[in-house]
Parts: C-alpha cells; structure tokens; sequence
C-alpha cells in the first residue's frame, strides 16, 4: 500500500512524515527565514510572533487550524540543479501547539506532506526528509492549515542541503525520536530489539534492499527487507506500510509508520536482523549508525548477548 503520493486538499489529514539520512561531503545550502524578502508568502488569517525564544530569527508566523482550506504558508528557495535535497525546517515548540501540523515539500513528483509534531523538538533544525527536487526558483516547502488538532501551526525558516551523492545507511527511526541509550537494550528472548516510539512514528530502510510485506498475527503488518547485502532486516508492528511488496528501496526511504499491531502490548518498533536463517544482534548495527559510523557487517553481527537469558512467554517472530 503505497501511502506517500501526489497530494490533494482532501488528503492532508493523513499526512507522513520523512527521514533525512546522512548529508554526503558534497553539498550545498540554503537557508530561507521566513522574513527573507521576496522568499515567503502567507495569507492574511497568518500572525507575526516574537514570543518564543526557540524563534529562528526575529520573529515566526502562526495560524490556528482549519479543516475547511489548506491556505498554506509557502518558503521559496533557488534550487540550483535537480537532484536529492535534506530538507529540514525550524520553529518554536509549545505545548500548545499544534500536534499534527502539515509541512508539504514541493518534490519533482508531486507535493508530499509530512506531519510534525510542534508541541515539542523545536529551537533546532527537525528533518523532513531527503526528496528529488527540480532546478528553479520556486515555492519548495510550505505550510498547511489543513489539520484537525487544535492548536497553532507554526511557519519559522526552513534550510534545504542539495547533495550529489546517496546515503548507504540510515537508522530505522529519525535521529532525534530515541536517546543513543534505546539503541544497546536488549530484547526479550531472542537476538532483534524493540524501540518504543508511538503510533504513526515514521521508519526507514536501514539500507537499500527489496521489500517483503507481513501481515500476520505475530509480526502484524511489517515488512522484511532483502538488503543489498543479502541478509534480512525485519520491521514488525507497523500501523500502515509506506511501500507496496516488491518494492525496490534506498537507505533512508520511509517503509511504514509504527504501531502496535500483531503479538504486541504496546506501540512500538519491533527490529531485526538475520542472515540465512540465524538471527543476528542488531544493536551494535544501530549503534554505528547512530554514531554516524560504518556499521558492521551483518555476517559479522554476534547471536547472543542481546536477549534476556529467562525465556518469557512472548512466542518468536517467524523467520518469515
């Protein structure tokens, strides 16, 4: 089920949201604040704010939500060539924001949104995502009054890194969703870890691969990932895919949103790793990626250590 697509009024309410993988060496940027001349546009039902001290610059723009029309604030950049852009936005949090506010990136195959939460994470640059985007000067990332939680959705400055080169790796989960610590817990019983996010947190391919979609009452809706290294990376508990079965991926590219469905007590992203059938510790693999390193190999990956030595009553995800 392909959930990213070319975006219409009505589907703003089910909005996703993006990772943005390493930045390669060779890159260009471009910072555009939302007071820069001739570079934003917001209708009139937008405030100015300097209230915030997390503000970018001098001050911020804000509007309450509105289910009725998009009447979208709108950041204009020169995109010098054509080509995969980080793009990344920055505001001031509150918990009085808006929870589920829609940023929507302008990309050469259509408007995609991306929904951020901005009760919280803010004073800081906070990923969309990588995306393809066209050479020109044009409006790249706007943001929606389209969404029906309460509270003011915000429009501060938004930076867009042009890159020549992919990523080769990427975490499961946006850099800032888990503390480092999450990353070297072990499981239950058996070598895969479980990283507590809430429902509809956005995930990505660790590496480029092929999809397998599961949908079974262990695993629930998840995915296995043939990487291009020929071990398996399994993502479990999805509340919906973002990719269809069969699907080739890159690193970084988001595959689903998480959940709590199949054998599973609470929200949360169930991950693992194995080549052939034997199960790999996959901490020390996420730990690399966290410290921006190498990860290792995944045949070199050890098969204990990871698990509680008492076996609990949770049954073993298949091998699918």
């Amino acid at each position: 089920m392909k959930t990213v697509t070319r975006l219409s009024a009505a589907a703003l309410a089910a909005c996703l949201a993006l990772l943005a993988p390493a930045v390669p060496a060779s890159a260009a940027t471009t910072t555009v604040d939302n007071a820069t001349a001739g570079q934003f546009t917001a209708g009139a039902d937008w405030g100015t704010s300097a209230w915030s001290a997390q503000r970018y610059g001098a001050d911020y723009r804000f509007a309450a939500p509105n289910t009725a029309t998009s009447d979208a604030a709108w950041f204009k950049a020169s995109i010098a060539a054509a080509g995969a852009h980080l793009v990344e936005v920055w505001y001031p949090a509150d918990a009085g924001y808006n929870s589920a506010t829609p940023f929507l990136v302008a990309t050469a195959d259509g408007t995609r949104s991306v929904v951020v939460d901005q009760r919280s994470g803010g004073g800081r640059w906070v990923s969309l995502g990588t995306f393809t985007l066209s050479a020109g000067d044009y409006n790249v990332v706007g943001v929606s009054r389209w969404t029906s939680q309460p509270g003011y959705v915000v429009a501060d400055a938004v930076r867009i890194t042009s890159s020549t080169g992919t990523p080769a790796f990427s975490l499961p989960l946006a850099r800032g969703a888990l503390p480092r610590s999450e990353y070297d817990d072990p499981h239950h019983d058996y070598p895969a870890i479980d990283l507590p996010v809430g429902t509809g947190t956005p995930v990505y391919a660790v590496r480029a691969g092929t999809v397998t979609v599961i949908d079974d009452s262990l695993c629930g809706r998840g995915i296995n990932l043939t990487g291009t290294d020929g071990a398996i990376y399994t993502y479990c508990h999805f509340s919906s895919w973002s990719v269809a079965g069969g699907a080739s991926v890159g690193a970084g590219q988001q595959i689903g949103l998480s959940g709590n469905t199949g054998n599973s007590t609470g929200p949360h992203l169930h991950f693992g790793i194995r080549t052939g059938s034997t199960r790999r510790c996959p901490q020390n693999f996420l730990l690399a990626l966290y410290d921006g390193a190498a990860p290792p190999a995944a045949s070199s990956l050890p098969t204990t250590g990871c698990f509680y030595a008492t076996r609990s009553a949770e049954p073993v995800i298949p091998l699918g």
